[in-house]
């Protein structure tokens, strides 16, 4: 598998293991010093209102190349370091745009007091 740039979004075996597949936002693969191994990703989710931390919703112009049926959310908390084996191969896979790159930040952001 190649490296995949920070800021790809796609599919990968949940490693919340609340289901068998998750989208996530690439944070760190092709820069992170053991990529061989390590991929960190920031979970996405349908349930905003499941949660007491913010979960701000990825729009239209937040995304290129991959589109979501149901209303979508970063979940900033949800960070995890997987195996890049585990992320799905194919045509399910896009980028955040400039936009959603700086909704990103300011997700991560929020979670300091």
């Amino acid at each position: 598998m190649s490296k995949l740039p920070a800021g790809t979004v796609c599919w990968a075996r949940d490693p919340t293991g609340a289901h068998p597949q998750r989208p996530v936002v690439v944070l760190a693969h092709e820069t992170h010093p053991f990529s061989a191994t390590d991929c960190t990703v920031m979970c996405i989710g349908t349930s905003a209102g499941a949660y007491e931390q913010t979960t701000p919703e990825l729009e239209d112009e937040h995304l290129d190349g991959i589109s979501f049926a149901d209303a979508s959310y970063l979940m900033p908390w949800a960070l995890y370091t997987i195996a890049p084996r585990t992320i799905a191969n194919g045509s399910t896979s896009g980028e955040l745009t400039e936009a959603g790159r700086r909704l990103v930040k300011k997700s991560l952001i929020s979670l300091i007091p």
